[in-house]
């Protein structure tokens, strides 16, 4: 041997994978927001075609880690976001809101969702039409159609970031996204 022996590679850690894509969540939110609101909260996702995408009550905008971190908790039941519009133009971006998503079926979900897992929490399922009715059929039924209204919703949100994905990885984002996303942030006021 040459004392040159081959190492074998380094195993990729999760965590250190993690952090590195861990901007991947705040960017998807910060654009979601924006777009809903430049979009008239219609956005074109594919295959289910349009939904609607609001933020409503809460948001919560940061930026830097550890001791440098820096938050604003924006509520704000009109949604005009005037103390998130400033964060972004501080270089914060969404880390956390309070949304509503509606379908082309009129289904409407209400949800929690955070840029660490992009996990919907909290969600308010549309209303079914085996509510108030009772018995052991019933109840399986309606436990049937949350988890069905559940894989809609998550189908709903992978379709979105995999639609950001797409934008943001394609040469449209720096010629045409970055620059339509900023011109909305001047138009605000701050």
């Amino acid at each position: 041997m040459t004392g040159m022996e081959s190492l074998p590679p380094e195993p990729v850690v999760f965590l250190d994978l993690w952090r590195d894509k861990f901007f991947l969540g705040r960017e998807f939110l910060t654009w979601l927001w924006i777009s809903s609101e430049l979009d008239g909260n219609l956005l074109k996702i594919k295959p289910q075609g349009y939904i609607e995408v609001w933020f409503e009550s809460r948001l919560t905008l940061d930026s830097g880690e550890g001791a440098d971190r820096k938050v604003i908790s924006c509520q704000d039941p009109n949604a005009k976001w005037a103390e998130a519009h400033t964060g972004l133009r501080q270089g914060k971006k969404v880390s956390r809101g309070r949304l509503k998503i509606r379908n082309e079926d009129n289904k409407e979900w209400g949800l929690t969702l955070s840029a660490d897992t992009l996990t919907p929490q909290a969600i308010k399922f549309p209303k079914t039409f085996s509510e108030g009715e009772e018995g052991v059929e019933t109840e399986v039924g309606r436990f049937l159609e949350r988890v069905a209204l559940l894989n809609e919703l998550l189908a709903l949100l992978e379709a979105l970031f995999k639609n950001f994905l797409n934008l943001r990885l394609g040469e449209d984002w720096p010629k045409v996204e970055l620059p339509r996303l900023n011109q909305w942030l001047m138009k605000q006021n701050p």
